[in-house]
């Protein structure tokens, strides 16, 4: 058979074939009639050359494998060193698994969320319908919900970066509807704050913090969750910084900012809360 031939059947090119005759993994074939002319010896080599390069392997480890088939004198610590690469490869191989298994489970919960009719994003659905009925809630007592797309904005950033973990789902799922009503509420009064003067807009910041404390003792045990489940070290770190950033941005009036600073003071002045934040946020948490 031509090369042609050859690799159609082995799947794959004949410029591979012909690059594998340059490193010396396939023998070159006898030359009949000016063309080389393979037989079914080509094709079993050939084919396991593909085998074991789609299974991972480098094509220098795959010399060293089929020349290992030759090897008579140190055929033991050949076959250790071969063990060892097919282990290593079937590592690599796993991990790749458990890889594509997550990108699939992100596809699925995609699908899943087309199929509701709901947008895609990478915030979890559960946060997207709490954020679409809090809107729907200002909404309809003709609040402004720019404020709160700009919060909504930050959680797609933060769990883009895989910085939202999946036990805030029950956290939000156990918002009933007087918590949910008093959340649409704290949005609107906290939009409000810009346009107020300075005492006034820091008693209210004062009372809009003590209140949305109150929702956080009230659900504790998952806030803790929450909270416990952020990533720790220099990760940990660095989502405080870009939280604070984005709250920076996103808030820039000093008494949306002195809300957010006395919100943080009241839950570090709770032992469990402040030792859960400092775990991920270091001593010095940035908001």
């Amino acid at each position: 058979m031509h090369v042609k031939e050859l690799a159609r059947i082995a799947g794959t090119t004949p410029r591979a074939v012909r690059y594998y005759h340059h490193l010396g993994l396939l023998e070159i074939p006898p030359t009949v009639r000016g063309r080389r002319e393979y037989g079914v010896e080509h094709v079993a080599r050939l084919l396991r050359i593909r085998w074991l390069a789609d299974g991972g392997l480098s094509l220098t480890q795959v010399a060293e494998m089929l020349a290992s088939d030759t090897i008579g004198t140190d055929q033991d610590s050949r076959r250790e060193a071969v063990l060892r690469d097919l282990r290593a490869t079937r590592g690599t191989i796993e991990a790749q698994q458990r890889s594509l298994a997550e990108q699939a489970s992100r596809v699925d919960e995609l699908i899943a969320r087309v199929e509701r009719g709901e947008g895609l994003s990478p915030a979890p659905s559960a946060l997207t319908r709490f954020y679409d009925d809090i809107e729907a809630r200002i909404a309809r007592l003709g609040g402004s919900v720019r404020v709160l797309r700009a919060e909504r904005q930050m959680m797609v950033v933060l769990a883009s970066l895989g910085m939202v973990p999946d036990s805030a789902i029950p956290f939000i799922e156990g918002l009933d509807e007087d918590d949910r009503e008093l959340s649409a509420q704290q949005v609107m009064d906290f939009t409000r704050l810009a346009t107020l003067s300075e005492n006034e807009g820091l008693a209210e910041a004062h009372r809009l913090a003590q209140n949305s404390w109150g929702l956080a003792s009230r659900h504790k045990e998952h806030a803790l969750a929450v909270l416990n489940d952020l990533p720790s070290g220099a990760l940990g770190r660095a989502m405080w910084r870009l939280t604070h950033v984005l709250a920076t941005s996103s808030y820039p009036h000093p008494a949306q900012q002195a809300f957010v600073a006395e919100l943080m003071e009241l839950m570090l002045a709770d032992p469990d809360f402040a030792a859960t934040i400092r775990r991920s946020a270091g001593e010095e948490p940035a908001l």
